[in-house]
């Protein structure tokens, strides 16, 4: 029996302009993971994660995403990361990147994901 949740995390690290984001949804959906990342506008070493499935399949993710150094051939990699309440999850369309869009933006083609 699968325990369905939704989980917000913050995520700070070498995390923007290292296709962190195209990195971490691509591994969600590889998980069976919903989610989105967006980028903080303020903090260029700040993303916010939404994740939306199994709480077992997240926890396992999650645990992969601040263990892999890299995550990709670019160097994204995270310090921390840490769920955040409830009332601050960002909903999954208000996303900038997601498991439904990701293949909508023309990426840089020379990134290799080390995330499995």
């Amino acid at each position: 029996m699968t325990n369905f949740v939704c989980k917000g995390f913050r995520a700070v690290g070498k995390c923007q302009g290292v296709m962190f984001r195209q990195t971490v949804v691509r591994g969600m959906s590889n998980h069976g993971i919903k989610g989105g990342a967006s980028n903080d506008k303020n903090n260029e070493n700040l993303v916010w994660i939404t994740m939306e499935g199994d709480e077992d399949k997240i926890n396992e993710f999650a645990k992969k995403l601040i263990n892999t150094k890299p995550l990709n051939s670019w160097g994204a990699q995270l310090e921390s990361l840490s769920e955040v309440p409830k009332n601050e999850i960002i909903a999954l369309e208000k996303h900038q990147v997601t498991t439904n869009n990701v293949d909508t933006f023309k990426w840089k083609k020379n990134v290799e994901f080390y995330l499995k």
